[in-house]
């Protein structure tokens, strides 16, 4: 006799189908565009070479063969941005929290971010006391650095790194003087591929798959990820909210050593 299906099972696998096919339909329209560019850049060289001046075309070709380069690193980027969102989607990692100082995280992002963007001034709250929290390190990281690269392509002049205990939560926030976030797309904003303004995130770049990032690793944590406007800077203030303490008797025993070169 065949087993009635369970609801809970079905719900699950169409979910996962369709965050497939709206993974794969994504993919497929982020990555037409450099595919079409590499392909007329191809055709540039053909050209040249047939003609056998490649003398008097030697700048033409050496500016696309750098217009190819840049070209394949935006697909090698994009697909290692989208591997890494598949697997926090699918399950989620199997992780090992450690007790780590949120403001040593916070400090080592700054100093690095600062050296990239020396025209930004981006700094971590100096009244901040030390905090520590149960997460896994290399994850909290990445999420940090996701929100940290967002706000530095927006920010006009300043970003501000800080946190602040809510009951048992940490809230992690990076806030910047930008033109913020509408609040109407405060939920959209942490959606996979998505874009708030289309010309804006492709002189910046990225693929609208790091904020997605960080509310996968949030979740994963037992938190959520928030967009809201900063009252200090007036830009976004996007937030990480975090359990202070992971109970001891649920903490998954596997690591994710073999992930850290995605997480780097």
């Amino acid at each position: 006799m065949d087993l009635p299906a369970n609801p809970m099972i079905l719900g699950r696998m169409e979910q996962q189908m369709a965050l497939q096919q709206e993974l794969m339909a994504a993919i497929s329209h982020e990555i037409r565009t450099p595919v079409a560019r590499l392909s007329f850049a191809l055709q540039l060289l053909q050209d040249a070479l047939e003609e056998d001046k490649a003398g008097e075309r030697q700048i033409d070709m050496m500016s696309s063969c750098k217009g190819m380069a840049q070209d394949l690193e935006e697909i090698n980027d994009l697909l290692a941005e989208t591997m890494t969102y598949i697997h926090l989607e699918e399950g989620g990692p199997r992780i090992i929290f450690q007790k780590v100082d949120v403001k040593t995280i916070l400090i080592n992002l700054c100093v690095q971010y600062s050296s990239l963007n020396p025209q930004l001034n981006i700094t971590v709250d100096p009244s901040l006391d030390d905090l520590i929290v149960d997460v896994e390190p290399v994850q909290l990281r990445r999420a940090c650095q996701n929100l940290l690269g967002n706000a530095v392509k927006y920010a006009t002049s300043t970003v501000l790194l800080g946190y602040r205990l809510d009951a048992d939560s940490c809230v992690l926030t990076v806030e910047d003087d930008g033109p913020g976030i509408p609040e109407s797309e405060y939920g959209r904003v942490f959606s996979p591929f998505t874009r708030l303004d289309e010309s804006r995130n492709r002189s910046t770049g990225g693929f609208g798959l790091g904020l997605s990032i960080v509310r996968r690793i949030a979740y994963w944590h037992g938190g959520r990820a928030i967009a809201g406007r900063s009252d200090k800077l007036g830009g976004a203030n996007m937030m990480i909210r975090l359990p202070v303490h992971q109970p001891t008797d649920s903490l998954p025993v596997p690591s994710m050593a073999h992930l850290s070169g995605l997480f780097a």
